[in-house]
Formats: structure tokens, C-alpha cells, sequence
């Protein structure tokens, strides 16, 4: 596998492009909102995410010594946890369900009215009987994570409006389990952007191949763009496009890692990370990044998290596995370049509320083992505006515009 990810690499060459935007006021969009979760599902789901990309066993994964910031920090494990919650409707007429974005998995799940556990409490449910487009039940399904946490049912079909696109027969599951690590979800359930060879659900045809399938958009592709607290926390996703309006400057194309149509997985390779007068240069083996709207921090091998931190003027914490800054720091920006173009985190949003008058490093040190070393989430993403192009294996990067 390390062989082909490298020999795929080196096929491709980083370049920056004015792509049309497609007249994205015509391309189905998703507006959604940063919510707190304080479900154990989002650790779960992080490691659940990490091993199935192929490129690192679930035993590794084990062994990675991740933060359990609650007993410690409690403000500071909320913070972790924010994720991003969008309103879709399932069914005729339309049930509404409030479901994470999440480019880390690539099923669409929701609670069935028959569900059972704890996880099912306070959820929005659909109920088949109700619905004259329902399609009806199609193969078992489940889903589980690390610590067997999870939700099991049945997968189906439906009309699932997605942007105020109608999309006939989309593949879903209803989940007639979900146990209690599913109980403090601040959402229904979970609309993955992914590909179909990541997904759970048999027959999985995700919303995105959906969309191109029936006329909706003609490349299967969506940016994503995230607003920061002071904005309201909210954010765009643009189906088959990107927005222009929310980017500075052109988009650099960089080629994934691997094929997406081989793995699915959005990983590509950082050639170098700068902070103050410190740069650490990576090779195509030390550099590999996952991409992840479901991930709110940025994690780094503990050697280089270690330099990192030490400009930033962070102390490690063996209790919370993190840096804790002074809250008054004033650490220098961040920056990641991929091939030759750097991208910019504000000083500033690398400074982390974590109660009791302290404040953490939004670097934290994390040893993923296997191939992987890097996991971008939404500290990244806030400040650079991401495109992500299933027909051609590659993510778009821009500063973005605020």
C-alpha cells in the first residue's frame, strides 16, 4: 500500500487554478451550524475514522494515547467535540433530521421510529409509514466503534432533500439500535461526505454520486466553508462546485495521496510546517494529512507537536495530554504548505479556551502510527476554504475570505 500511495503521488503535480465556479448560485448548497457535543461518540467516531482508511490498523489506533480532556478540562473537551449540524428531510411529505457533516465516513443515518437504546432518546425518528416515497428495507446494517458503542438496522431507500435538491431512491439507514454512546448527540444522525468505497451501509450510493446521477451537478465535488465563533459558527457546503465569494485569490489543486476511487479516504501530503522562526520539512512518508471537517483541533506527531508547542510557549499536561498556553499569549501564525504554497493559521486561533482561567494549544500530539502523521480539522479549515473533487482526486485550498 505505502508503495502505490507514493507512486500515486508522484504522478501528480500541485497547481493553482481559477476553476469555474459553475454559477454556484445555481448548485445545491447546505447551510449548517457549529453545535457542542459531549457524546463519547466523537472520540469513537475518530478512531473509527483513522483505522478505516486502510492506512493504519485499529490496533494501532489502541495503543494511541487520545486526549480524555473531561475529567481535567471540561471546557477544553467541549471545544474537541464542536461539530457541524445541517438540516436534510427525509421522505414524503419531508421529516426533517438534524445530521453532522462529516467528510471523515460516507453513509447517511438517521434514527428509525422503532429504535431502541439510549442513543435513540430525544432524536428526531422516521417512521416508514408515513412516508408514500418510501422505497422499503433493503439489507441489515451496522455500525460500530473501538469501544462497541454503536447503532445497528436496516438500510433503505427514500426521497432525501439535501440543499433544496430532491433526490429520488437515495440509499439511507434507519438505525432501530443506537446504544448510549450515541446519547448526548446534538443531532440525529450523520450525512457522510465521503466516498462509497468508505462506506458501512451495503449498495451505499451517497448523496454526491446521487446528485450527479440525476442531473443535479455535473462533478462530484463540494467546497466547504466554515465560520468562526464571531461569525455565528455557521458554514456552507456547495454541491458540485465551490464558491467564489468565499475565497481569496485562486484555488492550489493538490493531488490526494491515493486514488479516491481505491481508498476514498482525503489524505494528501504536507511538504513543510512553519511557526515562527521553526520549520519542519516533510517527505511524501512523513507528511501524509487527513482532511476533516469532523475533527475541530490539529494533531501532530508527538516529536514534532513537542517543537511546535515550545514556540507557542505551551507546557505539556500528562493529565490532559495537551499544552497548556497562558491565556494572554500572543503565540506567532501557523502555516502548512502543500508543495509550494503555503496556508496560514492565525496565531490567535491557536489559543484554546480551557476553563479555570486556562487556556490549551490547538496542537495536540497524537502518535497515529501506520502511515498516517497529520489531522487537520476545523482549526485549519475556519481560515482556509476547502474543495473537495471526487472526479479528480484532488482537494482544493484557498485562504478564505472573511
Amino acid at each position: 500500500m505505502r508503495g502505490i500511495l507514493l507512486l500515486t503521488l508522484l504522478a501528480f503535480a500541485i497547481f493553482s487554478v481559477n476553476f469555474c465556479d459553475v454559477d454556484a448560485d445555481d448548485l445545491p448548497r447546505l447551510n449548517f451550524r457549529r453545535i457542542l457535543n459531549r457524546s463519547k461518540f466523537s472520540n469513537n467516531k475518530f478512531k473509527r475514522d483513522i483505522s478505516s482508511t486502510g492506512l493504519i490498523s485499529e490496533q494501532d489506533v489502541l495503543s494511541t494515547s487520545l486526549v480524555n480532556f473531561k475529567e481535567y478540562y471540561p471546557d477544553l473537551i467541549s471545544y474537541i467535540i464542536r461539530q457541524y449540524k445541517a438540516t436534510i428531510t427525509i421522505g414524503t411529505p419531508p421529516r426533517v433530521f438534524h445530521v453532522l457533516i462529516d467528510t471523515g465516513s460516507s453513509d447517511l443515518w438517521i434514527p428509525d421510529a422503532s429504535c431502541i437504546g439510549a442513543g435513540c432518546v430525544n432524536k428526531n425518528k422516521f417512521s416508514s409509514n408515513y412516508s408514500i416515497s418510501y422505497g422499503g428495507d433493503r439489507d441489515p446494517w451496522q455500525i460500530s466503534y473501538v469501544d462497541q458503542s454503536g447503532a445497528s438496522g436496516v438500510t433503505a431507500t427514500d426521497t432525501v432533500i439535501v440543499g433544496g435538491f430532491a433526490l429520488t431512491d437515495q440509499v439511507f439507514a434507519r438505525a432501530t439500535g443506537m446504544n448510549s454512546g450515541f446519547q448526548d448527540l446534538q443531532a440525529d444522525g450523520i450525512i457522510g461526505l465521503g466516498g462509497t468505497q468508505r462506506a458501512v451501509i451495503p449498495g451505499t450510493i451517497t448523496p454526491i454520486e446521487t446528485m450527479k446521477n440525476q442531473g443535479f451537478i455535473n462533478v462530484r465535488s463540494f467546497g466547504v466553508w466554515l465560520g468562526k465563533a464571531s461569525e455565528g459558527g455557521s458554514g456552507e457546503v456547495t454541491f458540485g462546485g465551490f464558491d467564489s465569494s468565499h475565497i481569496v485569490g485562486s484555488l492550489t489543486m493538490i493531488p490526494l495521496a491515493s486514488k479516491f476511487d481505491i481508498t476514498g479516504v482525503w489524505v494528501v501530503s504536507l511538504s513543510q510546517i512553519s511557526v515562527g522562526t521553526l520549520s519542519i520539512p516533510l517527505t511524501l512518508r512523513t507528511g501524509l494529512t487527513v482532511i476533516d471537517t469532523g475533527t475541530s483541533l490539529i494533531t501532530a506527531p508527538t516529536t514534532i507537536a513537542d517543537k511546535i508547542n515550545k514556540v507557542l510557549g505551551g507546557t505539556f499536561s500528562p493529565q490532559a495530554q495537551a499544552y497548556i498556553l497562558p491565556c494572554k499569549a500572543t503565540p506567532p501564525d501557523m502555516t502548512f504548505t502543500f508543495g509550494t504554497t503555503a496556508f496560514t493559521v492565525p496565531g490567535a486561533d491557536l489559543v484554546i479556551e480551557a476553563g479555570q482561567g486556562l487556556c490549551a494549544s490547538a496542537i495536540l500530539p497524537l502518535d497515529i502510527g501506520g502511515e498516517l502523521s497529520f489531522l487537520v480539522g476545523d482549526t485549519f479549515l475556519k481560515n482556509n476554504y476547502a474543495y473537495f473533487n471526487l472526479d479528480e482526486s484532488v482537494i482544493g485550498l484557498a485562504q478564505a475570505k472573511r
